[in-house]
């Protein structure tokens, strides 16, 4: 096999890695107007739709979601709910950025399990 032959080939898996990972993921990052801080700045994450909602002027969302402490961070696949990041106690999250950005890349390398 010659090098142009071995080139389309990985062009060829690139393409299909492109496809397999179309699904949309998203992160909510759900707080209070009284917890500020505590926020989670989820800003920077890659490779996903982002939102942040303050519960006490989204209550049906709080209830929705079934949002017991703040801040609560939760990842969702093609509108599912996939993994919870939720506050202890102390209303504080005990996970860091790159736990949350750690969950998301699973989210697509399992595609290709």
């Amino acid at each position: 096999m010659n090098v142009g032959q071995t080139l389309i080939i990985l062009l060829g898996f690139f393409v299909l890695a492109i496809g397999s990972c179309s699904s949309q993921v998203s992160v909510i990052h759900f707080n209070s107007e009284w917890n500020t801080e505590n926020s989670f700045d989820i800003s920077t994450l890659k490779d996903c739709k982002i939102q942040n909602i303050t519960i006490c002027h989204s209550p049906e969302l709080q209830e929705q979601h079934n949002i017991v402490s703040v801040p609560t961070i939760i990842l969702f696949e093609n509108g599912e709910e996939v993994k919870r990041f939720q506050a202890n106690l102390m209303m504080e999250l005990k996970c860091k950025l790159k736990d949350i950005q750690t969950a998301i890349d699973k989210i697509y390398l399992a595609k290709f399990e």
